[in-house]
């Protein structure tokens, strides 16, 4: 009943999203720290000419999952590029990892909408305060990746990301992990569902940075992602904390 119940969620989530995807979008705080403090304006157009691509690549290997029983998923890019002629089109490469299944895959991440918050995040300590930060905020992008499909068990990945950015004195963009410190920092999340070319399934995948969205009794960790001993068998044994 759990497990139902959480697959509802996700669906009742992405449904309004995909209504219209340019509307105000609300932010869950369970995804985005402090979202409850982000500004309603949507600077895409005053961003356009800004270059995420390399805030879109991890600083550190994504943890994910796909399906309710929280099978381990591994997600890696090899590629992240700003389309050249679409301010708000990121082309992406990578592969995706199954147990010992490796499927290569290609696709975008369509820019939303970035957004700032009301109140700067100086970090432990306030150590940032002084460094003249102009702005700090997300995007948010909706991304489909499409698995080559002559690969074996492959299916689209579909859905949401949510990226921490902030602009320094010198107009210079940056990967926003000032609160890197904090015991539920977290970055790169992505919440969406994959689904097989073969078959009719749709599977709740969400991966991200330190933490994983939505990601329920999998992750029992105070300062540090750390998973249930439940699930172990499902990939997840080899990053249990001693």
């Amino acid at each position: 009943m759990r497990l139902q119940i959480f697959s509802v969620l996700i669906f009742l989530f992405f449904a309004g999203f995909a209504q219209d995807a340019d509307s105000e979008l609300k932010v869950p705080e369970t995804i985005v720290n402090g979202a409850s403090d982000l500004e309603e304006e949507n600077l895409k157009y005053e961003f356009k000419n800004y270059d995420f691509s390399t805030l879109m690549v991890p600083r550190q290997d994504f943890l994910g999952f796909i399906g309710d029983d929280y099978l381990r998923i591994q997600i890696f890019f090899t590629s992240v590029v700003k389309d050249s002629s679409d301010a708000d089109l990121y082309r992406i490469t990578g592969a995706s990892l199954v147990k010992n299944n490796k499927c290569e895959f290609s696709g975008t991440i369509r820019v939303k909408q970035v957004i700032a918050y009301k109140n700067m995040h100086f970090g432990l300590e306030n150590k940032y305060e002084n460094r003249g930060l102009k702005k700090q905020g997300i995007l948010i992008g909706a991304y489909e990746l499409k698995e080559n499909p002559s690969q074996y068990h492959s299916g689209v990945f579909k859905g949401k990301m949510y990226l921490n950015w902030y602009v320094d004195q010198h107009d210079i963009l940056h990967y926003d992990n000032i609160e890197r410190h904090s015991d539920n920092y977290k970055n790169n999340q992505y919440v969406g569902t994959w689904s097989g070319y073969n078959s009719e399934s749709r599977r709740v995948c969400n991966w991200g940075e330190s933490r994983i969205p939505f990601s329920g009794d999998l992750d029992i960790g105070a300062g540090e992602f750390s998973p249930n001993s439940n699930y172990y068998n499902q990939g997840w044994e080899e990053l249990k904390i001693e």
